[in-house]
């Protein structure tokens, strides 16, 4: 991927991860699966790719804090 392409990608993702913030602040943490279930699906998304069927997923991108934290722990576990 290009330079130009990886900064707008990592642009768009920044974004995205403000929206969700904002729209499903989730203070409370209702529903959420929790940090392990995060990590499990983290690890499930890198050997199959395809979790937007995870009931887990479709949480954690309608939640605030579930979102900060799958981000968090991928780029925990498999960027850094």
């Amino acid at each position: 991927m290009s330079r130009k392409r990886q900064e707008n990608w990592d642009r768009l993702q920044r974004e995205y991860r403000r929206a969700v913030l904002a729209e499903y602040p989730n203070p409370e943490r209702n529903g959420c699966p929790g940090a392990k279930a995060l990590r499990d699906l983290v690890e499930l998304s890198t050997r199959r790719g395809d979790v937007q069927k995870d009931p887990r997923w479709k949480h954690a991108v309608k939640c605030g804090p579930c979102y900060q934290e799958y981000i968090a722990l991928r780029d925990l576990l498999f960027v850094g």
